[in-house]
């Protein structure tokens, strides 16, 4: 068995020299053979060994004395062992206690790890396990995400040298060493659904279907693993080009360039971006993203819908928009401008500094300045958000036009055009941050003073 597990670890280069490895010994069968192996390949490897015992009391006195039983193992080898009751909290509703228990055990080990500076963290799963959960994950209707099963090495981090190891080999591997283990009774319980899946389903498709099952299944998750790994490489991509922007508690994409994808990748893709703006490990329904999917193929500009672990979606034109939190309305926001002088502009992050300059240092080619006719500047000016009725006169036209007709043509969504700046003088609008300057204050030959508004980011 030491033999396989060394190829295992090998072939998806699960351990390098020097690691410092945190290994979850829960007492069983599985997770003592796991430790024994890595305590034998461990001197080749110079690994570092930290081992980890979470006690979740739910077979009381028969727990502590698990726990017992794995310090014990732990001082034998010299190795430091670190320990943790769970808290007899009540699991959150809609987690079903398998998850709560699951997560309270990693916060555990990632503690441990982070703690004692290892940067792995070695887990007893092996070849059955595999198998029940594709099997579970089947029977909840996952795709290629679930159906590839657990992976050998997840984050990095997260290794399961024993993954094509089976029950049966464990076990011989425990007499021949002659190594004590402890047995959970809570293992064939019929109130976990993987306990029923183990004792039920797989014993009658292995007697009536295939007696192959289990390695059919382990192979299958394996082919899938590799598909899904090229669907995460154009998903990785995508979420990295210029159709996808992120921003704090924020994510937003095309519409059109959604509808353009395949549907494998439009489906993976909202899954992606979910999951991009919640912890790690919580999981997102069928139903969750298709609701997205529709958001995205509709009509309705303006349109929000409702999502789990407070994120909510809105379309706005061609673009929908995923956020953490409801954003809240952007206060109105007013600073007068002196000349010469410079306003720190918090709600925007930018610097505007004002000043009188010559004709001659104009330069229409830096995109950073504005420049403004001084004589025909109304008045005093301020630096502002938009109020009702605001209005300017487009630059290069004769008429005038209404601010909010302009963000409607220009396709700006509603939440981003509280945040604009805008700059006015007694009689209208004469400049629009990144988009106008007003016809009536332009620089003009006929100009003979000028005003150079610089506009700069925070050093």
């Amino acid at each position: 068995m030491i033999e396989k597990i060394e190829q295992t670890i090998k072939k998806y280069h699960l351990l390098e020299k020097g690691d410092r490895v945190v290994v979850a010994l829960s007492g069983g069968a599985d997770s003592c053979a796991l430790l024994l192996s890595l305590l034998a390949l461990g001197e080749a490897l110079c690994l570092k060994i930290i081992v980890a015992h979470f006690n979740h009391g739910l077979r009381h006195l028969r727990s502590d004395e698990d726990e017992v039983f794995c310090r014990n193992m732990a001082q034998k080898s010299g190795l430091v062992f670190v320990s943790e009751k769970m808290r007899q909290t009540a699991i959150p509703r809609g987690m079903s206690p398998e998850d709560y228990f699951r997560r309270e055990r990693y916060r555990f080990l990632d503690k441990v790890a982070a703690d004692n500076g290892a940067n792995k963290i070695a887990l007893g799963h092996h070849l059955e396990d595999q198998v029940e959960t594709v099997l579970l994950n089947f029977l909840r209707g996952s795709g290629l995400d679930g159906l590839k099963g657990m992976l050998p090495m997840r984050e990095n981090r997260y290794i399961r040298p024993l993954m094509e190891v089976s029950r049966k080999e464990i076990i011989a591997f425990l007499k021949e060493t002659g190594s004590a283990y402890r047995e959970d009774s809570s293992n064939d319980s019929a109130v976990f659904l993987r306990n029923r899946v183990r004792g039920e389903l797989i014993p009658f498709l292995k007697d009536k279907y295939n007696p192959r099952i289990e390695q059919n299944l382990v192979r299958m998750a394996e082919i899938i693993r590799r598909d899904d790994d090229l669907i995460c490489g154009y998903i990785h991509a995508i979420m990295a080009s210029s159709h996808v922007q992120k921003r704090k508690n924020e994510v937003s994409f095309s519409a059109e360039y959604f509808r353009e994808l395949h549907a494998a990748l439009g489906y993976r893709l909202i899954k992606a971006l979910l999951e991009s703006l919640v912890s790690a490990g919580v999981g997102f329904s069928s139903s969750h993203i298709q609701l997205l999917v529709d958001l995205a193929g509709g009509n309705s500009s303006g349109k929000a819908v409702s999502l789990p672990y407070g994120l909510y979606a809105l379309k706005e034109y061609d673009r929908i928009f995923i956020r953490r939190d409801r954003i809240d309305p952007i206060p109105d926001y007013e600073y007068p401008i002196t000349i010469p002088g410079t306003v720190d502009l918090k709600e925007r992050r930018l610097i505007l500094s004002a000043r009188w300059a010559a004709i001659d240092e104009l330069d229409f080619k830096c995109r950073q300045n504005a420049y403004f006719d001084a004589d025909k500047i109304k008045g005093s000016l301020l630096v502002r958000n938009r109020r009702c009725g605001d209005w300017f006169e487009p630059l290069g036209t004769k008429g005038s036009q209404k601010i909010k007709k302009l963000f409607i043509d220009r396709k700006i969504p509603r939440p981003e055009r509280d945040r604009i700046a805008l700059i006015t003088d007694q009689e209208s609008v004469i400049w629009i941050e990144n988009m106008h300057l007003s016809e009536r204050i332009k620089v003009s030959p006929q100009t003979k003073r000028m005003v150079i508004l610089e506009i700069r980011s925070p050093s």
